[in-house]
């Protein structure tokens, strides 16, 4: 029922059902997705914060019903309505942040080729990141203890240019592999393919642009005074 509602709402938000891939060969892409472990650790924090927010219903609820015996009819007709308002809100809630969890589950797509990688998530404004091996400095693998329970970690790749933030708050140097189950075999995948890439010379200035010392400046001032002797004995040999 679940996967039928989401798939209805995606299609109607027109999301592309899976992102294009970056730059690469296409019989290097690899495809990976979130682990089903990160969807039950979202559904746990969620059910949480759930808890929480029925508890301070039901307390608001008790505590009305104290008072409302002391308040006149019509107060009290107007404020039960109110708590029945607020009993469909809730419930009405529960169904959509749990949908938005499912949504954030669906919406996650890592791709990687032999030479650049592509993140895309969220949900009202699909957000893709993509990174060429030739700026990636850092691979980091990290993981909560309910993470580790649930045998799933995150993955931060990091590019060159610092390590600010801006204005939203959102660091974009930084890509993460959110709740994926093979975290540490998707980064040895990019540290080799990042190995072969940088071997190649791929990401490093073309050879022919690098200085030489046949091309230095030193070397060119030399040739210009060996010139200029061999001129000078020349001139001196003549009667």
């Amino acid at each position: 029922m679940a996967e039928a509602i989401t798939g209805n709402i995606l299609r109607w938000l027109r999301v592309p059902p899976q992102p294009s891939p970056p730059e690469g060969s296409p019989e290097s892409i690899r495809v990976f997705r979130a682990g089903r472990n990160y969807y039950r650790y979202r559904l746990l924090v969620w059910a949480v914060s759930q808890l929480g927010l029925a508890a301070a219903l039901l307390v608001g609820l008790l505590f009305s019903a104290a008072i409302l015996r002391k308040l006149p009819a019509w107060v009290a007709a107007l404020w039960a309505s109110l708590e029945v308002l607020a009993i469909l809100s809730f419930a009405a809630g529960l169904l959509f942040t749990y949908l938005v969890q499912r949504l954030n589950y669906e919406l996650r797509w890592y791709i990687v080729t032999d030479r650049s990688l592509r993140i895309r998530s969220g949900i009202w404004s699909v957000e893709e990141i993509t990174m060429t091996f030739a700026n990636i400095q850092d691979l980091r693998v990290t993981a909560g203890p309910v993470q580790g329970w649930l045998g799933i970690a995150d993955l931060q790749v990091r590019s060159a240019g610092g390590g600010g933030k801006n204005e939203m708050g959102v660091d974009p140097h930084a890509a993460y592999f959110h709740g994926v189950e093979n975290a540490e075999s998707i980064r040895d995948l990019i540290i080799e393919r990042l190995r072969r890439y940088r071997d190649a010379g791929l990401g490093d200035p073309d050879s022919r642009e690098r200085p030489t010392p046949e091309s230095s400046p030193e070397a060119a001032a030399a040739r210009v005074l060996s010139e200029v002797r061999a001129l000078r004995q020349v001139l001196a040999g003549r009667p």
